[in-house]
């Protein structure tokens, strides 16, 4: 099974890296207007059952939103040996519409150790507290606490006790 796709976000963009790079006919030199699939079984049924309008349209309609909306175009690096990034900058105006929740100030909120640190002060007031609602308290996504959650649990910091929903968080160190 191929790694993950990973996403990175930062201040200022967002990237994308894709580890399994282009594919078949696609080079760098026609992409996007050249599309080939490793699986055309499934690319056509994914058109046949309507989550594909058309093929090879998908980075033009990403393009055209991210110029309307401010962000300007996304930029593709395929340097990498096995993978390619995808680097979608962010409007100054995202963040003063209030979009985009924090400002460059807010760096701490970026860094691991915090948002681990936020998790340990949420569980301190409310051992009880489940997944969904650290998601919603800290403003993340219920995968990004799950991830956390787990990789505090397997580094000895944190160890739930009791059911998924009737359980509660000890706090080890």
């Amino acid at each position: 099974m191929p790694p993950p796709i990973q996403f990175y976000e930062y201040d200022d963009r967002i990237e994308i890296q894709n580890p399994g790079g282009l594919y078949g006919k696609v080079s760098p030199d026609n992409f996007p207007n050249v599309s080939d699939y490793r699986n055309p079984f499934i690319a056509e049924a994914m058109k046949v059952l309507g989550y594909v309008n058309r093929f090879s349209r998908g980075v033009y309609r990403v393009q055209k939103e991210l110029e309307e909306n401010g962000n300007g175009q996304a930029s593709f690096d395929f340097s990498l040996i096995t993978a390619f990034r995808v680097v979608e900058n962010v409007s100054q105006k995202y963040f003063e519409e209030g979009f985009g929740g924090e400002t460059t100030q807010e760096k701490h909120r970026k860094n691991p150790r915090n948002i681990e640190d936020e998790i340990l002060d949420e569980i301190k007031n409310f051992p009880q507290v489940t997944r969904k609602d650290l998601a919603k308290r800290l403003n993340r996504t219920e995968d990004s606490i799950r991830y956390y959650l787990r990789k505090m649990v397997k580094e000895g910091i944190i160890k739930h006790e009791g059911s998924t929903k009737a359980g509660k968080w000890i706090i080890i160190k």
